[in-house]
């Protein structure tokens, strides 16, 4: 049986069950709420988002910045996915059950002993499928992991190799005033006022030559990809903190 007849993965494909929806809607109304009187928003930039899927990648210093970006983007959480590890979020019915409530997560799976359980390419049709279905889109950190304000850290090539395998652009932003609103190492929210810019997006093309290209071709795109999104998000973000 493919990924994609898989019934443990059908949420991701097409048209989602209500009960998968309405969890999604009412916690981003909720989110906008919040970031209309407790914590206020305002977004530049939106005249960058492209009309097509696309992959949202921004600096990340706190929990709260995937409702950031979904608020930003003007879309609720049922058109945003994120990857989660296979082994630990779909492993538990509970864990999977509860985090889906409000967020798409789409199963990439750590090697063990050198072996990966669900391919790479597995994950890639998943995220396919999930995004061609009306405009739907990916959330990245680059960073992989929450990092200090104004201190961005070398960024992973994850997105990139996503972005060229899905042929899919990359939408950089750059979050200020999450890190105020929602620090690290407290449980509550405090009244912030967070900016979030859009940049421009970056395409794929624009680092291959062909659609035939070997894998180190397609290495070296992945690199210049992801030095070009990093240079953007820290060039932007430089001038925030400065």
């Amino acid at each position: 049986m493919g990924v994609l007849e898989n019934p443990k993965f059908k949420y991701l494909l097409g048209n989602q069950p209500f009960y998968f929806k309405i969890w999604k809607t009412l916690f981003y109304l909720y989110s906008k709420l919040v970031f209309i009187f407790y914590t206020p928003l305002k977004v530049y930039g939106r005249e960058n988002i492209p009309d097509s899927s696309y992959i949202f990648c921004s600096n990340h210093n706190s929990h709260m910045d995937v409702a950031l970006l979904s608020a930003s983007a003007q879309k609720s959480f049922n058109h945003f996915g994120m990857l989660a590890a296979k082994d630990y979020w779909f492993d538990s019915w509970i864990r999977k059950f509860l985090i889906n409530t409000v967020m798409n997560l789409i199963p990439i799976d750590r090697k063990i002993d050198g072996v990966r359980q669900l391919s790479i390419k597995d994950t890639l049709k998943l995220c396919q499928s999930f995004m061609d279905y009306n405009k739907r889109c990916l959330i990245f950190f680059p960073e992989g992991t929450r990092g200090k304000p104004g201190n961005i850290t070398a960024f992973k090539k994850g997105a990139s190799s996503f972005a060229i395998s899905l042929n899919k652009p990359i939408l950089p932003a750059v979050i200020f005033g999450s890190h105020k609103a929602w620090p690290k190492d407290q449980i509550l929210m405090r009244p912030s006022r967070i900016i979030v810019y859009i940049l421009e997006p970056i395409y794929p093309k624009s680092f291959l030559n062909s659609s035939n290209a070997s894998k180190e071709e397609i290495s070296e795109a992945v690199d210049k990809m992801t030095l070009e999104l990093e240079q953007k998000i820290k060039d932007k973000a430089r001038s925030l903190y400065e």
